[in-house]
């Protein structure tokens, strides 16, 4: 196995691989973009070959095993200063997320990391976990953070033992087709200069 930064080519595997992180989030969104006869899927493709936003091929990594992506990490730091300027006119789903970010200006943000069902339990999710931290640190941040479903037993328990705590919490606004209720936990992980 092996990582190397994504390409806008990678656009349409970053897609189907956020929405596997995001547990169908992302694909209801999309839904609610799309115009003509696109798909979801599509617009999600499209929005992951943009050169800006937080859903960038720019910020994303892939692990590739025998030529194929297996995994998927898009990650990157958070502004200093955090604005939430506007948000209720983001959707109702996403504005959760967006004031959890918010708690964490200047960490080095997890958006989303996935790995293909048939690659799991291989150590592609350790591999980019571990450059996520290396790309944290030498960007100058001193903390990780990501956002999990607290039902999502199986990510809260990989966090925790990678270190990460919980810092907050906020309910859960669910989505069409959502598998958890409860609430979205912002969790961190402080960093060492090596």
């Amino acid at each position: 196995m092996r990582l190397r930064d994504a390409t806008r080519a990678d656009a349409r595997d970053l897609a189907y691989l956020i929405n596997l992180a995001g547990e169908g989030l992302p694909e209801t969104l999309w839904g609610q973009m799309a115009e003509g006869d696109a798909t979801p899927l599509e617009v999600g493709a499209e929005r992951a070959g943009r050169e800006e936003g937080g859903f960038s091929y720019h910020h994303a990594r892939v692990c590739i095993e025998r030529g194929r992506i297996v995994g998927m990490i898009i990650a990157y730091r958070l502004p200093d200063s955090y604005d939430l300027e506007g948000l209720d006119e983001a959707p109702a789903t996403v504005q959760p997320l967006l004031r959890l970010e918010a708690q964490v200006p200047g960490s080095w943000y997890i958006n989303g990391i996935a790995t293909l069902p048939a690659a799991r339990r291989k150590g592609v999710g350790r591999l980019l976990m571990a450059q996520a931290e290396a790309s944290a640190i030498g960007a100058g941040c001193h903390e990780l953070s990501l956002i999990v479903a607290e039902e999502n037993h199986t990510a809260c328990a990989i966090y925790h033992r990678l270190g990460f705590r919980e810092i907050a919490s906020l309910p859960l606004v669910p989505w069409p087709g959502c598998p958890h209720g409860g609430r979205w936990l912002l969790m961190t992980r402080l960093l060492e200069a090596r």
